[in-house]
């Protein structure tokens, strides 16, 4: 009997759509319809359900598109109900189009980015003042504070940050591009700046001071007015008004932070000093052009920071806003920028003979694309602009002691943040070039090639050439011959050279060097990656290596015709070692032991001792392989079941045997009687941490049809311990699943006796449960025991 697969998230969008509309047509069931579909996107890691999600949180609070139109109170109830998805949905990068896969271009997928995370922010607004105001009413609300708070916290951290696009290769970039959701998020923390700070309002009252801090209690428990009022003058401090110290104009921040500014500060008078004391010290003709600007985008930012600085002025003191101490200053202020502002209005703003501005040093790559145009050294390794002349400068011409000592005196100045960066370019521009299907597998192509041979690079990053043999075919008997070339020999010289080193013999990889841990990180990385690929190929039973290697060619390299295989003796020898023939779940068996034997240490059972560096790196890299088989078990608990048995079936036997040898070895006996007594003591803390990951995340998945695999799994883990054994008690107060908890504990009343007694002990807890159902069900169960 098959076993039923998770819908795929098409199928969840659709049903989710389905509720959605009937919410449409009865709008009086919304909120309890709101609330249902709330777990479902938690609990989803599909990008499409919480894209959908977002859009629908956002036409329910925002737009009210949906739900009709909601009482205050209702939306103060959902935006409780939303705060813990909105923590969960505001951790997580939204890449809508790499899942979707219908489009390479990066600008897209980041345009989908900021627009859900926009989204996101404007939710988060209104839901941080409802709730906000809900606990200042509502003394004691711990837990509902703290998501509150943790909300806040999360917008507030990513203001100087460019999430949820990633940091580029330099500071200044980061500045001016997102302005888009920076622009949000100045929203939020001026809102949040708002709401904790207390109002004084000076001269005329205001009509709707809307709320703040003095509207909440002064003895309330959570809502301290210290702390508040001194967190919303950092932020000011710190946040807003940091824009203004940059040395290049950003005229949409300083525009929207101004008119802002204007909206709160006559009810806030107690930021006025600092903001007029920025303001004083802001000279637009001491900024430095951009390097994103060009001269005439330069002026016109120069333009629009004056007349938003001049408007602002105006209107302060038109409020009476300006402090006793700045008057003098603002006057002199806002009558050169009238003059500046005229003298636009009269010319053009690109005929104006501005000083000619400073343009700030570029701290970044002129190139720093991660793909070649052009299959050679030139293109990999340059990080200048492609019409910089010094990218045809040939430095061969130079004697070698020199450029060696260029290269050491250029390494002591750049910083390491800006060395590991170019790195990082080179090496994807590398992975991208060898990936590519026409190139060898390992070797990188040149743009150079001869009769005798092609310069390419090994995995080692060696000059290697490849030799074509008449009547072979390319690149699978290939011979890979060291590069020797003197550019000052002719023609006839090259000719006899070649000819010597085809007489030599092969050549040979350079013996294996000891690997840093973050290149055992990312080698560990591409083995896994290839198991899985390996794990999702459709092979029939009994592969051997030959077939198998024809299959993974066919597959990633898209070709359907069948590679010649080598009737020499090194493939005879290949099928005669190792693995005979490869069946479908032999990556497992692979992957289990790498990490359960391959990389095991003293330190992963003994969490008390210090761990030396070496363990602790090897502990870690055994975790990567736990998390990656623990991942792809979630992406599909029904038919992976018996993966996840394997595997842990794996860690318990390989922590029993290495710990009952340790015992061995230190009681100074062998096989003695003692020994069975000393085994009795062996733990296998690191079974039971990924079983019990397992279990909480298989028990989450789990519908009421999946009785089979759910006893399964627990007949089949070699030991169970009372924590695993309580979380299958949830099961029983679900309504619909609890004939699957309470099916449990009689099969392992029955059929493990070792933890019989626990399980009768949980069922009479459960037979003095207030659940009448509950109640009764266990009260049967335990008159069969």
């Amino acid at each position: 009997m098959s076993i039923a697969t998770p819908p795929t998230p098409q199928v969840i969008i659709s049903q989710l759509e389905e509720a959605k509309n009937l919410t449409i047509s009865k709008p009086d069931i919304f909120p309890k319809i709101y609330k249902q579909i709330l777990p479902i996107i938690n609990n989803n890691p599909s990008n499409l359900i919480k894209k959908w999600g977002i859009d629908f949180i956002y036409g329910t609070l925002i737009t009210s598109e949906f739900g009709g139109d909601l009482s205050i109170n209702d939306k103060v109830d959902l935006s409780i109900d939303s705060l813990e998805t909105l923590n969960f949905l505001m951790n997580i990068p939204i890449n809508i189009q790499q899942q979707q896969q219908q489009s390479n271009n990066l600008d897209q997928q980041q345009g989908h980015d900021v627009q859900s995370f926009k989204k996101l922010i404007d939710i988060s607004l209104i839901v941080y003042k409802l709730v906000f105001k809900y606990i200042s009413e509502n003394d004691g609300a711990v837990q509902l504070w703290q998501k509150l708070t943790e909300l806040k916290n999360s917008l507030v951290n990513k203001f100087n940050t460019n999430y949820p696009l990633e940091s580029s290769d330099n500071v200044e970039h980061d500045l001016v591009r997102n302005i888009a959701t920076k622009l949000e998020l100045l929203k939020f923390v001026m809102t949040v700046i708002d709401y904790q700070s207390k109002n004084q309002i000076i001269g005329e009252p205001i009509e709707d001071p809307g709320f703040s801090l003095s509207n909440v209690p002064p003895n309330h428990s959570l809502i301290s007015y210290q702390n508040m009022e001194y967190e919303a003058s950092a932020l000011f401090e710190n946040l807003i008004l940091k824009v203004f110290k940059l040395d290049i104009m950003i005229p949409q921040l300083i525009s929207a932070t101004l008119n802002y500014c204007a909206i709160i500060l006559k009810k806030k008078p107690q930021f006025i000093g600092q903001l007029f004391k920025a303001i004083e010290n802001y000279d637009t003709d001491s900024k430095l052009q951009s390097n994103y600007q060009t001269l005439e985008k330069y002026k016109l930012s120069k333009k629009y920071v004056e007349r938003a600085i001049r408007n602002f002025l105006i209107h302060a003191k038109r409020c009476n806003l300006i402090p006793i101490n700045f008057k003098n200053s603002v006057d002199a202020r806002i009558n050169l920028l009238i003059d500046r502002g005229n003298e636009v209005r009269k010319k053009n703003i690109f005929n104006i003979d501005f000083p000619k501005p400073t343009k700030r040093k570029f701290e970044g790559f002129y190139n720093s694309s991660k793909k070649m145009k052009k299959l050679d050294y030139k293109n990999l390794y340059t990080l200048l602009e492609p019409e910089n002349g010094l990218n045809e400068f040939d430095f061969s011409l130079i004697p070698p002691q020199y450029y060696s000592n260029m290269v050491i005196s250029a390494l002591k100045k750049v910083s390491v943040s800006k060395l590991s960066k170019a790195l990082e370019i080179v090496g994807e521009r590398y992975k991208n070039a060898i990936s590519k299907p026409q190139t060898p597998f390992g070797s990188f192509n040149t743009e150079t090639k001869s009769e005798t041979g092609t310069p390419i690079l090994d995995n080692a990053g060696n000059i290697v050439t490849v030799k074509e043999e008449v009547g072979v075919t390319k690149g699978v008997a290939s011979e890979f011959k060291l590069k020797k070339e003197d550019e000052d020999e002719d023609e006839d010289e090259d000719e006899d050279d070649n000819e010597e080193e085809a007489e030599e013999p092969f050549f040979t990889l350079p013996p294996a060097k000891d690997l840093s841990y973050d290149e055992k990180k990312e080698h560990l990385k591409i083995i896994i990656d290839n198991f899985f690929k390996l794990a999702k190929l459709d092979l029939p039973a009994n592969t051997n290596p030959i077939q198998l290697k024809q299959a993974i060619t066919e597959r990633y390299n898209g070709s359907n015709q069948p590679q010649p295989v080598q009737k020499d003796q090194f493939h005879k020898e290949l099928t005669d070692i190792a693995i005979k023939s490869f069946k479908k779940d032999s990556w497992v068996l692979l992957l289990t032991r790498l990490a359960t034997r391959g990389m095991r240490t003293n330190a992963e059972e003994d969490e008390l001792e210090d761990k030396s560096p070496d363990d602790q790196s090897n502990e870690d890299l055994s975790n990567m392989i736990r998390d990656s088989i623990f991942n792809y078990f979630i992406e599909n608990i029904h038919s992976r079941v018996d993966i996840v048995i394997e595997w842990l079936n794996e860690e318990w036997f390989s922590e029993q045997a290495f710990q009952q040898d340790r015992i061995l070895s230190n009681s100074n006996s062998s096989k003695t009687k003692d020994s069975k007594i000393l085994f009795q003591n062996v733990k296998t803390p690191v079974y039971y941490k990924w079983a019990n990951k397992v279990l909480d995340s298989m028990i989450n998945f789990l519908e009421s049809s999946d009785k089979k695999i759910f006893l399964r799994l627990l007949s089949d883990l070699p030991i169970l311990n009372e924590e695993m054994l309580l979380k299958i008690k949830t099961l029983c107060f679900d309504p619909e699943r609890s004939s699957m908890g309470f099916l449990a504990f009689q099969f392992l009343i029955m059929y493990r006796p070792p933890v019989k007694e626990i399980c009768i002990n949980i069922l009479k807890e459960l037979s003095e449960s207030d659940q009448d159902d509950v109640k009764e069900e266990a009260k049967k169960k335990l008159a069969r025991v």
